[in-house]
């Protein structure tokens, strides 16, 4: 029976100490992760917590970082097939993404997959990670209200799937997806794939794969109150996605990229399984990359995107770029993502 007690009472103590520690850390998503974690860790380790690693912050912080990386559920997002291999959105500089700078009469672009005609403005790759976060949420809850595509969200489950748990501002974000949705109304565009097998071996239209699809999205609101949004989307771009052969995006892994151009690459290697070697400016010019630089430029960009791939095990160690600037992809089969920020 004592044992029992003393038992209790270390397991009061143990909980009244782990208490105290938290309210000493200041960083909410610091405290988050050692609130689920702490118990947790030292029991795997099948010890009790030092004295000192309770009351001091900074060790326990250094506790939580050396603990094993949770394996993350991969989230897939869905791009529909010709999206995929002639996108509408665009790796921009900072005096690109200018206000100013992105409304267009017109910008027509051909590659040897398709060719694309975008009007109104010209969607960065941020906005992307928005539209695919959309489609994820919309692919399984659009409801037909009135033969109106709707969809009701909110800021927090966009920012879940845009940010993980990194922390984020709700006003910031807010701003950021109004303006976002207003450019999804503003932009119209036409894809066109080429099919390469005609028998003249000349581009031809591929039977099923053009269409002016107008805008994205015909209407929204956006109650500050809530932070809800009610999403309605142009009918015929939802047809022409629920009608559409989807590309698999790992959405998990694009937010770990920071560079946009590693975003749309790996866009471009989605909906590309077998790249011939081919010539670095045909890659950039197909994801909208602007090549109107110079090529050492352009070839120091590349080899950054390249780099970052690598570096997240997309892209394999005989992927490379050659003197004649072409370039080998050694494209690495599907991994587990792990993520200690989940």
């Amino acid at each position: 029976m004592d044992n029992k007690n003393n038992e209790s009472a270390d397991q009061d103590k143990l909980k009244r100490d782990m208490d105290e520690a938290l309210s000493k850390v200041n960083d909410p998503i610091l405290k988050q992760i050692c609130s689920e974690s702490f118990t947790k860790m030292f029991a795997v380790a099948g010890k009790q917590p030092d004295a000192d690693d309770i009351n001091d912050p900074t060790v326990l912080k250094k506790k939580i970082i050396s603990a094993p990386l949770k394996e993350e559920q991969i989230i897939f997002s869905f791009l529909p097939h010709e999206m995929a291999k002639v996108s509408i959105f665009f790796p921009m500089s900072g005096k690109e993404l200018k206000a100013g700078q992105r409304l267009i009469d017109r910008f027509s672009q051909e590659t040897g997959w398709g060719k694309i005609v975008v009007e109104g403005v010209k969607l960065a790759i941020y906005e992307e990670d928005i539209f695919l976060a959309l489609l994820k949420i919309a692919k399984d809850n659009f409801t037909k209200d009135k033969k109106e595509f709707l969809l009701k969200t909110s800021v927090k489950e966009i920012a879940k799937l845009l940010y993980g748990t990194t922390g984020y501002s709700t006003t910031k974000t807010a701003d950021m997806l109004v303006r976002t949705l207003k450019n999804f109304q503003l932009v119209r565009f036409e894809i066109t794939l080429f099919d390469k097998n005609s028998e003249d071996g000349k581009r031809k239209r591929a039977d099923g794969m053009v269409g002016s699809v107008g805008n994205i999205v015909e209407s929204f609101y956006y109650n500050p109150d809530n932070h809800e949004f009610s999403i309605f989307f142009n009918p015929h771009f939802c047809f022409f996605f629920l009608g559409s052969m989807l590309t698999n995006i790992n959405f998990t892994l694009r937010r770990q990229l920071k560079k946009d151009g590693s975003k749309a690459l790996l866009r471009f290697l989605a909906a590309h399984r077998n790249p011939s070697r081919m010539h670095i400016l045909t890659v950039l010019n197909a994801i909208n990359f602007n090549t109107n630089q110079p090529m050492f430029k352009l070839r120091q960009l590349f080899k950054s995107f390249l780099k970052e791939l690598k570096d997240h095990h997309v892209l394999g160690p005989k992927t490379r770029i050659h003197d004649d600037d072409t370039v080998t992809f050694d494209i690495l089969a599907p991994h587990k993502v792990l993520d200690n920020k989940e």
